[in-house]
């Protein structure tokens, strides 16, 4: 099962969410932040949060030629209640998380600070460079049942390239025992083998290929199918989703694998947070 990899941003483009920010902002543009407190309840057994918003950039130029050279981070996020601290917590270290290394600055201030920092070296070391920096983040609740939360988090960064970076992980959390998802809690021991194969000839029916065509035209290692870990749990299956870069090229963009529970019921582990969602 292979690891996702931080793939370094490349460049400029915008995640597709509203640019339009509610509530009032600082007039210091170093750090703007605003903030929707919109609550959203999705069904009796979900818990309740509030949408934030999060918006800071450095200061533009008075030079209209260099009106483009600017940083900006700009994210929106569920706020969950005082009792749902682990989540929240959890929240934000998904968004503090320097997309170029991963380093966790455990706050999403002190990221922006980060970004902000790396940004103003790269001005210094390439000054006739026309392009600012861009960090977009929205994480969404994917997910709820009962004790099963889970979270999408997209992002898209521009650090002074051709094009920019898109990606999208999701995060399974089991809320009773607080902890995250993992393919061990859910499948039973030994699953990898069975669960590839399954995969894999869902990925070629997908893929208009053969079972036994050649896998040379995608990134895989040793054109070998592999399953990634970026999964989310839905009451239907698994969803994979492979990034950009992962096993396509950028131009073709994102790929989504959906794994039914019906086809791999049998690896599912007894009594899991996932084993009521399986039909006879």
């Amino acid at each position: 099962m292979k690891k996702n990899i931080i793939i370094p941003a490349l460049a400029l483009a915008f995640l597709a969410c509203n640019n339009n920010k509610t509530g009032q902002q600082n007039t210091d543009s170093s750090s703007q932040i605003s903030e929707n407190t919109l609550t959203a309840f999705s069904s009796t057994d979900t818990l309740p949060y509030q949408i934030k918003d999060f918006y800071r950039e450095t200061a533009r130029s008075k030079n209209p030629a260099d009106s483009s050279k600017y940083a900006y981070v700009k994210a929106s996020y569920p706020k969950f209640g005082a009792d749902q601290d682990f989540l929240n917590r959890k929240i934000t270290s998904l968004l503090s998380a320097e997309p170029w290394t991963g380093k966790n600055q455990h706050s999403l201030m002190k990221a922006s600070e980060s970004f902000f920092k790396d940004f103003e070296t790269f001005k210094k070391e390439v000054p006739e460079s026309p392009a600012g920096y861009a960090w977009e983040q929205s994480i969404t609740v994917k997910f709820q049942d009962t004790n099963l939360i889970v979270l999408a988090s997209e992002s898209y960064v521009y650090t002074g390239g051709a094009h920019g970076m898109p990606s999208l992980l999701y995060s399974n959390f089991d809320l009773k025992n607080e902890k995250d998802i993992k393919l061990e809690d859910i499948l039973i021991k030994d699953y990898k083998k069975p669960l590839t194969r399954v995969a894999e000839s869902i990925f070629r029916k997908n893929e208009g290929l053969s079972q036994t065509d050649s896998l040379e035209n995608y990134f895989f290692e040793n054109k070998v199918f592999y399953l990634n870990d970026n999964f989310a749990v839905t009451q239907k299956g698994l969803l994979f989703t492979y990034n950009v870069y992962e096993i396509k090229s950028y131009a073709e963009g994102m790929t989504d694998l959906f794994i039914p529970y019906q086809k791999i019921k049998y690896l599912v582990k007894p009594n899991s947070i996932i084993s009521k969602y399986i039909t006879p």
